[in-house]
């Protein structure tokens, strides 16, 4: 599991978005070969609890995903590059998928700052693509999210910044079926239509 770490800047979700397009428009390939370093298959241990508030102000809980795929990744609104990487990623990826295959899929965003990504804050960081679901909350819950997926985080000072501090994190997608057991993490390493390919594979 990579750990990954962000300093302040301004955000790359458009420019991640248009690096993608190019593995989004190579559609119609026969097979797509997928690393098998780049999946670990996730033991009984890890499981989908948590009780947290969207991007619209809304309660939101693990249970509501019941019956869909859940792609879930945890990161934060200030981090300047490996967070919108990994999220123009899903979004790619996403566009890979056929309309019924994306109705079976719940993309999900997990902050792990809620001390300042407020619902109105994931709101905005997330416009760019409305199908993703932010998720936030207090302290407490936010924590509880991140231990039920085993994520690693934690906050690093910045004292020559505005911000004060920025978070290192784990930068992976966690892949929980249907019934909310985690099968799979997934490294950000892969390209859009690796990601789509393996999504495809947990549906059927």
């Amino acid at each position: 599991m990579r750990r990954r770490s962000g300093n302040p800047g301004g955000s790359l979700l458009i420019a991640a978005l248009a690096a993608l397009t190019l593995s989004a428009c190579d559609r119609g390939a026969p097979e797509t070969a997928i690393p098998e370093e780049a999946v670990i298959r996730l033991s009984d241990q890890f499981t989908s609890d948590f009780d947290l508030i969207d991007q619209h102000g809304r309660p939101v809980a693990d249970e509501d995903f019941r019956g869909r795929t859940m792609v879930v990744y945890f990161g934060f609104a200030t981090c300047p590059d490996v967070c919108p990487l990994a999220l123009g990623l899903l979004s790619a990826a996403l566009d890979e998928l056929d309309e019924n295959e994306r109705e079976k899929i719940a993309p999900v965003f997990i902050t792990v700052d809620p001390e300042r990504d407020t619902p109105e804050a994931l709101k905005a960081y997330l416009a760019f693509d409305e199908r993703i679901i932010g998720l936030t909350g207090d302290a407490v819950a936010a924590r509880k999210a991140r231990e039920s997926f085993k994520v690693y985080a934690s906050k690093r000072p910045l004292p020559e910044s505005a911000l004060g501090y920025t978070m290192d994190h784990s930068s992976l997608f966690y892949v929980v079926d249907p019934q909310g057991r985690p099968r799979i993490a997934v490294h950000d390493t892969v390209n859009a239509e690796q990601l789509a390919a393996i999504l495809r594979r947990q549906l059927s």
